[in-house]
């Protein structure tokens, strides 16, 4: 495999729980609910250590809802040596928990992950980070993140119509 065809992470979920692993070690193990304002504001030019991963593929979660930033951290957080990965149904539960006023159910925590790990996954092709199996360009990035800010405003009158 040549270099120019080499990609930084093998997927984007692998990057993800990259990402979240780091934001522990950074944060000293209190690392608490991931903010928009956290993330950073562009990609860096070019890649050479895990800081410049880490800003990377934090970009790429830029537009991002809080509903989605939360869902991602929770399933592709760190977890302890033995614990298994949190399933969609757990995360479910905890979302209950976390946003009371939405009253999340077990699909809409399946479409919102959806529509975050896809506007994430189209950031790391552009970037070049993962493998670009699919085109679309930032036009479908865009999409993606609109798709997911009109769920989650679906979601918000769902709610106070209850």
């Amino acid at each position: 495999m040549s270099s120019e065809m080499k990609t930084r992470f093998r997927s984007a979920e692998e990057a993800l729980r990259f990402f979240f692993r780091l934001r522990e070690l950074l944060y000293d193990g209190r690392a608490g609910r991931l903010l928009a304002g956290e993330l950073p504001v562009s990609a860096c030019a070019t890649v050479a250590n895990a800081i410049d991963d880490y800003q990377c593929i934090g970009s790429c979660m830029r537009g991002l809802n809080d509903v989605a930033l939360w869902l991602l951290s929770e399933i592709y957080g760190p977890t302890s040596f033995g614990v298994h990965r949190r399933s969609l149904a757990h995360v479910c539960k905890a979302a209950r928990l976390e946003f009371p006023e939405r009253e999340l159910r077990l699909s809409q925590v399946r479409m919102i992950h959806e529509l975050a790990l896809g506007a994430v996954k189209q950031g790391m092709r552009e970037l070049g980070m993962i493998s670009a199996r699919r085109t679309g360009g930032a036009r479908k990035r865009h999409r993606g993140m609109e798709a997911l800010d009109q769920m989650t405003h679906i979601l918000i009158s769902q709610a106070a119509d209850r």
